[in-house]
């Protein structure tokens, strides 16, 4: 007897943005902060699938199969409206509500994987690359877990990578509750010196030099989508993990 192996259909969206830290001269307060960000990307071949990643209620991008093999999408840029008050503070509190839409025709599980990390273009090429030394845990994206039905994967997930599953299936066009509510640079930032002294015939030559100097922060946001049909081996196989469905549809980790 032939067995039938189950058909899942997954979909990711990335989306990036960050800020660049300009450089500061010696005995400034704190280093200057200018927004910056970039566009996402996507690339999935699925059917009657689709997903929305809405930000402060809005959403700032999608992608979703329509018929024949297109898709409708759009291309938004995540924390544009960051310094519609003023300039960016370093300290200060930021509202950052982000959210997922099931904006396909079909029931689905979804999953955020976010990732924050400081990049700076050392070779002046144009090429950001990341530094693992600099710590992410200042990038401060305040996670809401627990009762509004968003968990978080302990094991999977590391200080630069955090991985959140909504443990309900979404129906079509429904929204997710919000999985974070804030976003602030942790204000240590503008306080992290290096000290230089030089020696020469002219005596002793002191410079500070701020240790996020030309970085900029970088949180990416990939959203996963897969159909509640066959659930537990379809979610084996698109995410690799285990987990066990409730009668009311509800996920859990094993």
């Amino acid at each position: 007897m032939m067995k039938k192996r189950s058909k899942w259909t997954p979909l990711a969206l990335l989306l990036t943005a960050g800020v660049l830290l300009l450089g500061s001269t010696v005995g400034s307060t704190q280093a200057a902060l200018t927004y910056y960000s970039e566009n996402y990307s996507a690339e999935v071949t699925v059917s009657n699938i689709g997903v929305s990643l809405l930000e402060n209620g809005k959403e700032v991008s999608y992608r979703n199969y329509m018929k024949d093999d297109k898709w409708d999408e759009k291309t938004g840029m995540l924390l544009a409206d960051l310094t519609a008050d003023g300039p960016l503070t370093l300290g200060k509190v930021y509202q950052e509500k982000l959210s997922v839409k099931n904006s396909g025709a079909i029931d689905a599980y979804v999953r955020v994987v976010l990732k924050k990390s400081w990049q700076n273009d050392a070779d002046g090429d144009g090429v950001y690359e990341k530094n693992t030394t600099l710590s992410p845990e200042l990038i401060k994206l305040n996670l809401l877990t627990g009762e509004n039905g968003w968990i978080e994967d302990t094991d999977a997930s590391t200080k630069e990578r955090t991985v959140l599953y909504y443990t309900k299936p979404v129906a079509s066009e429904a929204v997710t509750p919000d999985l974070s509510d804030t976003l602030q640079i942790d204000p240590t930032v503008g306080t992290k010196v290096v000290k230089t002294e030089t020696k020469d015939a002219n005596g002793t030559t002191v410079v500070y030099t701020y240790v996020y100097d030309g970085y900029k922060f970088v949180v990416e946001a990939e959203v996963d989508a897969v159909q509640t049909h066959n659930a537990k081996d379809a979610i084996k196989s698109a995410w690799g993990v285990d987990v066990t469905v409730g009668a009311d549809g509800s996920l859990s980790l094993r």
